[in-house]
């Protein structure tokens, strides 16, 4: 049996090669139907405002966990590309809330079918235990998540 080291290091590895993996699973679809190339990062945000269309760039930060500054930079290419728009708040002249355009919208749904298309592979790969095998791999990545917050508060401290 392992001794819990190298069973960590096993996992960091596995979690390195998954992130590796799903950046180049991007790779050849990056326009995702758009006639336009996009970053993982700038689908990304696509997708989150197509989830939520209307909303503003402090709640986007806060759901994808980048700076308002970081998101703010995407938007701006992805504006510059014809994928999103800002527009204002009616009555708030101050608020900018972002919207996808026609473009925006057919690279968000051709991503979230991509998305669909793994979700299905699950569905073949785990039949019946699909719901409880997500739970555990769910749980696992929170604790994972909040070891990294962890982390980073107590370097920030140093």
């Amino acid at each position: 049996m392992k001794d819990i080291k190298t069973t960590y290091e096993d996992i960091l590895q596995k979690l390195e090669k998954v992130m590796v993996m799903m950046e180049s699973m991007h790779t050849p679809s990056r326009s995702f139907g758009t006639g336009v190339m996009m970053h993982t990062k700038e689908i990304h945000t696509v997708q989150a405002i197509g989830r939520h269309s209307g909303i503003n760039v402090t709640r986007l930060a806060k759901d994808t966990g980048v700076t308002k500054g970081a998101v703010s930079q995407t938007i701006n290419k992805l504006v510059k590309k014809g994928l999103v728009r800002k527009t204002r708040t009616p009555g708030n002249d101050k608020e900018v809330v972002l919207e996808l355009t026609n473009l925006g919208q057919i690279g968000f749904q051709n991503h979230e079918k991509f998305h669909m298309d793994t979700l299905d592979i699950a569905r073949e790969y785990y039949g019946d235990q699909l719901g409880s095998k997500l739970e555990r791999i769910h749980l696992a990545v929170d604790d994972i998540y909040r070891m990294l917050n962890e982390y980073e508060k107590r370097r920030r401290q140093e």
